[in-house]
């Protein structure tokens, strides 16, 4: 009697079908495995990239020595004499906000008055200015001595009894509307600051430091007139303008009632 031919294995089929599924799992597995780490790696490159501390709102505007004058008044100032040179060169008198008694001038009394006043500007006292001869901070012409063509009374191309192109008792190329922070004038507080990121530019070249940006915040606690005053380059510039303009804040106050003011906000780009 023959023996009988080995018939079909009848769980060979499936064996086969479990080992290519293990092997296509494995691969499977492996794959994730790689494209999370190179997701992970990004993360990480990125994340060195960012900036080291959050913008912060800073105290106080630049030196104006270093700049033009933006604003030190409720919408600027302006003033002059109604004379045919252009105004000239130099400093503020004292700033008050009290009520102007006497208007700057850069001419010296032909002779000395009965009641002896000192000229003021109304603008915050906390804003300085180099102590050289009055004048207007903004202009580049320093060869003579002149009120300006403005007027009547104080110095510029405006008027009156201020200094700069605009109108009023205050200093300086203003915005309507807006009001000097100091005597009863609470500064704004940011509640929504996210953080700007580098250019690409700047990554790739390792550039950092600081972006101090001007902006005027509104009743309604939105920026607005936002521009550079200490600029970085290298597209960082832009790139914290752009996110200051998603920023809101607790706006300004006098009285308990909001009001716009003008605050310089300093951008720190710092690669780690």
């Amino acid at each position: 009697m023959t023996a009988a031919s080995p018939g079909p294995q009848l769980f060979s089929h499936l064996g086969k079908q479990r080992s290519s599924f293990s092997r296509d799992r494995r691969r499977a597995f492996l794959l994730s495995l790689f494209g999370q780490a190179v997701i992970l790696a990004l993360v990480i490159y990125f994340t060195r990239s960012a900036i080291g501390h959050p913008p912060k709102i800073v105290d106080g505007a630049p030196d104006p020595r270093d700049s033009k004058l933006v604003f030190s008044g409720s919408n600027g100032g302006g003033g002059g004499n109604h004379e045919l040179l252009l105004e000239s060169h130099g400093s503020p008198p004292r700033a008050s906000l009290d009520p102007q008694i006497v208007s700057p001038t850069v001419h010296l009394p032909s002779r000395i008055p009965k009641l002896l006043i000192a000229a003021t500007v109304m603008m915050a006292p906390d804003v300085k200015f180099p102590t050289d001869r009055i004048g207007d901070p903004s202009s580049p012409f320093t060869k003579w001595l002149s009120d300006g063509p403005g007027g009547p009374g104080g110095i510029g191309r405006g008027c009156c009894d201020g200094i700069g192109p605009k109108t009023g008792p205050y200093v300086g190329d203003g915005t309507p509307g807006l009001v000097p922070m100091g005597k009863g004038v609470t500064a704004p507080e940011a509640i929504y600051s996210p953080e700007p990121s580098f250019s690409d530019e700047a990554r790739k070249a390792k550039h950092q430091g600081i972006v101090l940006l001007m902006v005027v915040v509104g009743k309604d606690g939105r920026p607005y007139d936002i521009h550079v005053r200490q600029s970085l380059g290298m597209g960082l510039d832009e790139q914290a303008i752009e996110t200051l303009k998603n920023w809101r804040f607790r706006p300004a106050t006098l009285n308990g009632q909001p009001v716009a003011t003008q605050i310089a906000v300093e951008v720190n780009f710092r690669l780690y």
